[in-house]
């Protein structure tokens, strides 16, 4: 038995036999030439034929691998053969059939070589993932020029590859398939994509792993593990995991998961949502505007935008639609439009600059975007922020677009603003950014290249790109905590939010919302679930070994017990022991125990267990000490002496400061952000002086109900 740490595409654990994808294979794209009856060909036209009929019978087989996939997986074997039908693949293999005498599969070869190679050198990280396509349809077509039979599995087994294509996957029987491990892949590849939505484990990265796995009849994946030869126990133990595994999977399903994060996902443009709606998503987490000025000779009209925009918000209905303001400049320069010379433009004039310098182009779009949000649920954000005055430049422009519109008497609504974190500038002053905005988006593909030094597109790097690096997740824990602090989720939008290896370090740090690509939704759905089921055992084990109090209990004043769901009024009083649910810490008090006045209660209503609180921000004790009640009427009180230091935009929570200098947080409902205010009635003013029992707020829970969102009132410090 040995174990081989490698990457993780998909993850998950797995036990079964070894099948060797490579050893039912003739040859590969590289070597096929010698084996696939390559030769002059005598017979230009009888090549033709050959040829046609194997495209014929390609087509056909990824028109049955789309029927009997669902929608997101579908869709990628429709764009398979998609780029089967472009002209330069299958058009130029029939011109150097015809006019170079070459045979069918020296010809596929060739050019499937030069696409591979031209898709590679792309600029474009979209590209060059689709040259893995490309080798996937060059080897089927060589496979069919031989007549090799095609073979699936026949029993349930671990697949070993070089690499793997999604038509191959499809063609073995995904069924059967319990896990894969190949030398070559990424996370974001569609191998990987289809992997994930069908729940099969997917590591890669070593060729001695590979080697290993080969000679083996047996294998375990476990998490970045790979165990080769196991010995019996490790082996039962691994088919009882999995067993395990596939029943909770079965009795909850994939849309009953009982999630705290909230998956949304990205689109470029209406022609997406009908697969967002199919794929379950919560929302549109990033709709990418700057698809509207791409491939166009000019900029998009007002009503362009505005109809875009409205048809998206419209069919997302209450569900809440993100659009982010146009992220042009560095890799995506429209035609139509001057830039710069510029020796490195990640660096240089892109995103919000661009927007500031070009500011009746930027109004244009707000306007249609103010416009837009009448009709639904709409929160516009803005690309690479790195500072204040960039945030409060983009407010007055928003407000000389509604006075603009009010004297025109068109309809608009000012919607919420949200401030990309894809600069470690902006992660550094998120504290400063998270009192001027309504949420964060973080872009993690920026933040790690520009927090790395490192060029995200640079060739032969790809060791030292590392979104999971420590320097890039302290900087999203940084920007989730100052969200969380000052009432406003935070979201991550880029690649990390769809890893495997990530989601779990993600949501501890206090990431409300992951946005993920459409057909990566379900998976990461998965996900975010099983990472949430860890992370609240992990608390359970951390509170038992700190000597804390049991799941259920409280100390409240008389240094009693109270049991599970006791009831809590008004005049009962919880010690500082009960909120921080953990043994004091000398050297996180800010005031010694013995001057620290006890906590109100500031809502009648029932207590539950910390864990129970439906959002990881506070049930994984990312946000500091808290507690929740379940409220039995709306009525909000103060819980202690001391002024109000803050009021969120959205009403939904109130800070004080208490007279010994404690910052207490009063949240009322879990998500309630979303709600812009209605049902809650705030009674006082911020700076405003308040008495331990004094009602600040009223509360209408039949409202938060109705929104589908938990009343629980959280009680942080």
């Amino acid at each position: 038995m040995k174990e081989y740490v490698l990457r993780i595409a998909q993850s998950g654990f797995a036990a079964g036999e070894v099948f060797d994808v490579d050893a039912t294979n003739a040859g590969t794209a590289e070597n096929s030439a010698d084996i696939a009856g390559a030769r002059a060909a005598e017979d230009s036209a009888e090549e033709l034929r050959r040829f046609d009929e194997a495209v014929l019978a390609l087509k056909q087989e990824l028109s049955t691998a789309a029927q009997k996939a669902d929608e997101n997986n579908a869709a990628i074997f429709e764009a398979e053969q998609m780029l089967l039908e472009d002209n330069r693949f299958a058009g130029a293999v029939r011109m150097l059939i015809s006019d170079s005498g070459q045979d069918a599969a020296s010809a596929v070869r060739q050019i499937g070589q030069c696409l591979v190679k031209e898709f590679e050198l792309s600029e474009s990280s979209y590209i060059r993932g689709r040259s893995d396509d490309v080798k996937g349809i060059t080897n089927r077509l060589l496979e069919l020029l031989r007549g090799d039979k095609k073979r699936a599995l026949t029993v349930p087994s671990i697949i070993v590859a070089e690499e793997l294509s999604p038509l191959q996957l499809s063609g073995l029987g995904a069924a059967l398939i319990l896990g894969i491990i190949t030398v070559k892949g990424t996370p974001s590849s569609h191998v990987s994509v289809i992997a994930g939505n069908l729940g099969i484990p997917y590591v890669y990265g070593s060729s001695e792993a590979i080697e290993a796995a080969r000679a083996c009849s047996r294998l375990v994946i476990d998490g970045e593990k790979l165990i080769t030869n196991p010995d019996e126990e490790t082996y039962r133990q691994a088919l009882q995991r999995m067993e395990d595994s596939r029943k909770r999977a079965e009795d909850s399903g994939t849309d009953d998961l009982d999630r705290c994060t909230k998956v949304y996902a990205n689109i470029a443009g209406p022609k997406d949502i009908e697969a967002l709606l199919a794929s379950g998503a919560e929302g549109v987490g990033l709709f990418r505007s700057e698809f509207l000025f791409l491939d166009r000779e000019s900029a998009p009209s007002e009503e362009e935008q505005f109809e875009a925009y409205r048809s998206v918000v419209e069919a997302m209905g209450e569900k809440e639609t993100v659009i982010r303001t146009m992220d042009l400049g560095s890799d995506k320069k429209p035609s139509w439009m001057s830039f710069p010379d510029e020796k490195n433009p990640a660096l240089g004039l892109r995103g919000l600059r661009i927007s500031l310098k070009e500011q009746e182009l930027f109004k244009t779009q707000l306007r249609a975007l103010l416009r837009a949000a009448v009709y639904g649920n709409l929160n516009v954000m803005v690309p690479m922020v790195t500072s204040v005055r960039e945030i409060e430049a983009v407010k007055a422009c928003m407000k000389e677009c509604a006075e603009e519109l009010t004297k025109e008497g068109v309809s608009f609504r000012i919607p919420p603003l949200g401030a990309m974190v894809e600069t470690p500038a902006a992660a550094l002053i998120a504290e400063h950014l998270a009192q001027k905005v309504d949420f964060f988006s973080i872009g993690t593909n920026d933040l790690t290249q520009y927090t790395l030094a490192l060029d995200r597109e640079a060739e032969g790097l790809e060791d030292y790109y590392d979104p999971c690096h420590e320097a890039v997740l302290n900087l999203i824990e940084m920007t989730a905590q100052a969200g969380a602090k000052n009432n406003i989720p935070t979201c991550v939008c880029g690649e990390l939010a769809g890893n495997p290896a990530a989601i779990k370090s993600l949501i501890a740090a206090g990431v409300n919302k992951l946005s993920v690509s459409v057909p990566k939704v379900k998976a990461t759905m998965r996900l975010a679930a099983e990472a949430e089921e860890t992370l609240k055992k992990e608390s359970a084990r951390v509170t038992a070994a700190e000597g804390s109090l049991e799941k259920g209990t409280i100390h409240v004043a008389t240094a009693e017990e109270a049991p599970e769901n006791e009831t809590l009024h008004v005049e009962k009083t919880m010690p500082e022991r009960a909120l921080r649910n953990k043994p004091a810490q000398e050297s996180y008090d800010r005031t010694p125990s013995s001057s620290r006045a006890e906590l109100a209660s500031p809502v009648d209503g029932k207590l539950i267990p910390r864990d129970e609180i439906p959002d990881p921000a506070f049930a994984f004790g990312t946000m500091w000490q808290c507690l929740g009640i379940m409220p039995e009427n709306g009525t909000i009180y103060a819980p202690c002496d001391g002024i109000v230091s803050g009021i969120a935009a959205t009403k939904h929570a109130i800070n004080f400061t208490s007279t010994d200098g404690r910052e207490i947080l009063v949240h009322v409902g879990i998500d309630t952000v979303s709600l812009n205010g209605r049902g809650f009635t705030v009674l006082v003013q911020e700076g405003a002086s308040v008495s331990k029992g004094d009602i600040v707020m009223e509360v209408n829970l039949d409202v938060i109900r109705a929104a589908g969102l938990s009343p629980v009132v959280v009680v942080a410090e």
